[in-house]
């Protein structure tokens, strides 16, 4: 009896899969062909599409990166020459007040010499010039 529903199986088996070779050789025609070679077109197309982005925004990145590594630096150096600079006038500035600070010290003291020669003056010439003679 195993031999005889062995063979069968066997049989049915081997009919299912004729009919499945029979079924896509008869449907793989020129059209499926070219939408199964299409599809993998679009798979292949998309990988590659893939890492030309993932390439393109690597280098896009350090590119960026490098400019602004770049502008860092340009904008660094003219922060430093500017505060060279503005120590440069600071320091003279703080010359110049200090000889403005001297020049006006010098003239109020001649001032005050002035005032005192003039009361002197003064007192000379009402002691010894508008006095009475006698």
């Amino acid at each position: 009896m195993f031999k005889t529903v062995g063979w069968r199986v066997l049989g049915l088996a081997m009919t299912v899969y004729g009919s499945l070779y029979a079924y896509e050789r008869l449907t793989w025609t020129t059209k499926a062909q070219e939408r199964a070679f299409k599809r993998q077109y679009v798979q292949h197309a998309t990988a590659n599409l893939h890492r030309i982005v993932d390439v393109t925004s690597n280098n896009c990145s350090f590119q960026v990166q490098q400019e602004l590594f770049g502008m860092m630096a340009r904008l660094s150096r003219l922060v430093d020459e500017s505060l060279v600079s503005m120590k440069r006038e600071v320091r003279t500035a703080e010359q110049l007040s200090r000889q403005l600070e001297e020049t006006a010290s010098a003239a109020k003291t001649l001032r005050n010499k002035a005032h005192y020669l003039d009361r002197e003056l003064n007192v000379f010439q009402e002691t010894y010039l508008l006095a009475p003679r006698h």
